[in-house]
């Protein structure tokens, strides 16, 4: 094995719990192969997977590219990938892109080259803006959408997942709009509460947990409105309708 190749691998220790075997194993032998890759710029972990003291394994990578396009990969279903232009990277930043957000302030870099992404860090580690509060209310009232579609038509595996992207983007919301740059899902109770949304906070470690049935839960959401929504959109003549953009109660 290279050295790079054994850094990289050394490098996957950051990654404290596994989604699965096979999540583990796919990884390993991507950051193997990554080295002899010149596309391939950084690969940087996010998610509940590489957080201390939390206990679920949410588990993105990013992979910073030359040419996204040429990446031809396909993780394991578990493994959320993203990829990313490396000419784009500070732009993205500056726009508050807020997974490559999280990636500076609380992921592990897994591989890189050249030091690129210590380098990228270390600009952005003491100016990085939050991310916009709107674009994550916009990506709540799409994800009601769907959770309402999916519980039409009885998939209610599906309306469990939306439920939690629901309450996650809520939880976020509630986050940014006080400032706080909101960290892995199994600790957006604690910084919930740490600004006073204490019912908020006893609502989402709820529907985070796992090993329980959501059904009440989820038929709460939607028909008394627990999760429910306060901005308005003007429509063409000026008046105001009412929307789905969310705010956690």
């Amino acid at each position: 094995m290279s050295k790079a190749a054994l850094r990289s691998t050394e490098s996957a220790l950051d990654i404290r719990r596994w989604p699965t075997p096979r999540s583990k194993a796919w990884t390993l032998q991507f950051l193997n192969e990554a080295t002899d890759n010149d596309n391939i710029k950084a690969i940087v972990a996010v998610g509940s997977a590489v957080r201390p003291a939390v206990p679920c394994a949410d588990l993105d990578l990013l992979v910073i590219c030359r040419e996204p396009a040429n990446l031809r990969i396909r993780p394991p279903l578990e493994i959320d990938l993203r990829r990313y232009r490396a000419d784009q990277v500070h732009q993205e930043l500056a726009c508050g892109n807020d997974l490559l957000g999280w990636a500076i302030k609380f992921g592990r870099v897994l591989f890189q080259r050249e030091d690129y992404w210590d380098a990228v860090s270390e600009f952005w580690r003491d100016r990085l803006p939050l991310p916009p509060s709107d674009v994550a209310e916009q990506k709540a009232d799409a994800t009601f959408r769907r959770l309402t579609k999916v519980l039409e038509i009885g998939d209610f595996d599906a309306a469990e997942e939306q439920a939690l992207s629901y309450a996650t983007h809520l939880a976020r919301v509630e986050l940014l709009k006080q400032n706080v740059y909101p960290a892995s899902r199994p600790e957006l109770p604690v910084q919930l509460r740490q600004i006073g949304s204490h019912e908020a906070a006893d609502f989402f470690e709820q529907i985070i947990d796992r090993t329980v049935d959501h059904s009440k839960q989820i038929s709460m959401l939607v028909e008394t409105r627990r999760l429910t929504c306060g901005f308005t959109r003007r429509r063409p003549n000026g008046a105001p309708s009412s929307s789905t953009r969310c705010r956690l109660r």
